[in-house]
C-alpha cells in the first residue's frame, strides 16, 4: 500500500509546490523499485530466489534483535557513564573539572622554546566537534557503540 500510496502523495505534493525534497523522490522510487521486484515472484525462476530469501530472512531476524539489544544496551549504559556531566558549548570554551567534557578531552599544545623550556601557562586547545566525546548524545553513542563492535574504532560523525 506505501508503495503506490506514497509516490501520488509525493506527485500531488510536485505538482502543488513546484518543487519536492529529493529525499521524497528518492523514497518513492526506493518503493516503485521495491514493488516491481516483487511483481517478478510470480515466475518460477526468480521465485525460487525469493523463497531463498524469505527463508533466510525468517532465519536471521531472531538474530538482529538479540545483536540489537545488545548495541543499546552497551549505547545507554556507556552513555550514563561517559556523558558530560555540566552543560556545554562546543562554540565557547568551557573548561571545568567535568572530565567528560568536551573542552577537557581535546589535545592541547604547549609553547616549546627553542632552548627547551616549555610554557605550562599558556597553551593552544583545539576545538571540539560532536566526535570528540562520542557518548556526549545518545544517537552518537549508538553510532558509536555499533562500530566498535563491528571493528570500525575511528568515526567521523557527520550531520
Amino acid at each position: 500500500m506505501g508503495s503506490y500510496l506514497f509516490p501520488i502523495i509525493t506527485s500531488f505534493y510536485w505538482i502543488t509546490n513546484d518543487s519536492v525534497p529529493i529525499w521524497m523522490v528518492s523514497l518513492s522510487n526506493l518503493l516503485l523499485d521495491l514493488k516491481f521486484m516483487l511483481f517478478l515472484r510470480v515466475f518460477k525462476y526468480f521465485g525460487k530466489y525469493f523463497a531463498i530469501i524469505i527463508g533466510v530472512a525468517k532465519k536471521v531476524i531472531s538474530f538482529l534483535v538479540i545483536l540489537f539489544i545488545i548495541v543499546f544496551s552497551f549505547a545507554h549504559a556507556l552513555f550514563i557513564q561517559l556523558r558530560p556531566k555540566e552543560t556545554y558549548n562546543l562554540e565557547a570554551p568551557n573548561l571545568n573539572l567535568d572530565e567528560n567534557n568536551p573542552w577537557n578531552i581535546v589535545p592541547k599544545y604547549y609553547q616549546i622554546f627553542a632552548n627547551g623550556t616549555i610554557i605550562n601557562d599558556s597553551f593552544l586547545i583545539q576545538q571540539p566537534d560532536i566526535s570528540t566525546n562520542m557518548f556526549s548524545k545518545y544517537s552518537v553513542s549508538t553510532l558509536a557503540m555499533y562500530n566498535f563492535l563491528t571493528g570500525k574504532i575511528y568515526i567521523q560523525y557527520l550531520y
